[in-house]
């Protein structure tokens, strides 16, 4: 008799235990997806500058924890989650080039600006970046930082810099995030423009 109640406390709590599991599982199916994409600059489009060189944005780099393909929030210095629910809607390291491309060619008001994968002309100066922070931060800011290189056409280092930029997002809203980030991406398009219009490059370039 007592080895019968034991069977029957087994079996229905290893019930239980499946149930929960496939209830769980259902929930967890059922949980809505949100896609996001990134913004280019608003800045208004300059005429075009044919003083500006033929420009080859990349490679660009972008670390490992970014590219799993969901948003990402640091909890500390050494956390960080990856928001299942809130995912890029393509490709980030397709969609982060591109924008910065788009940004580039607007704030340098050129045209010959291109992606790494898709044109390697000899003649053209390069822009080397490597992205190490896309994310929110564990103060509620949004958060890039990129290592960047600007490499002339004889392949000598130019300039070399790591930018950082932080900026609060207007609500807590994911979308608001994406936003901030989208802001960012032009700011550190901005500063790189500044130093490519500002740099000497050499006179055979092309």
């Amino acid at each position: 008799m007592i080895n019968q109640s034991r069977h029957t406390r087994y079996f229905l709590s290893s019930l239980y235990f499946f149930l929960l599991l496939f209830l769980t599982g259902c929930v967890g199916n059922h949980l809505p997806f949100y896609y996001y994409t990134l913004e280019s600059s608003k800045q208004t489009e300059r005429g075009t500058d044919k003083s500006i060189p033929d420009i080859m944005v990349g490679p660009v780099k972008i670390a490992s924890f970014l590219t799993k393909g969901q948003l990402v929030k640091q909890h500390s210095p050494y956390t960080i989650s990856i928001e299942e629910q809130h995912r890029w809607a393509g490709d980030l390291h397709e969609m982060f080039s591109n924008a910065l491309i788009e940004n580039l060619a607007v704030a340098l008001g050129s045209g010959s600006i291109y992606s790494y994968l898709d044109n390697r002309e000899p003649g053209a100066v390069q822009v080397d970046i490597a992205l190490l922070h896309f994310e929110k931060d564990f103060n509620g800011q949004a958060f890039l930082q990129a290592r960047w290189k600007i490499i002339d056409t004889n392949q000598v280092l130019l300039y070399s810099k790591t930018s950082s930029f932080s900026r609060q997002p207007q609500n807590s809203e994911y979308s608001a995030l994406v936003q901030a980030l989208s802001i960012n991406l032009s700011n550190l398009s901005k500063e790189i423009a500044d130093t490519i219009r500002t740099t000497t490059f050499p006179k055979n370039r092309r």
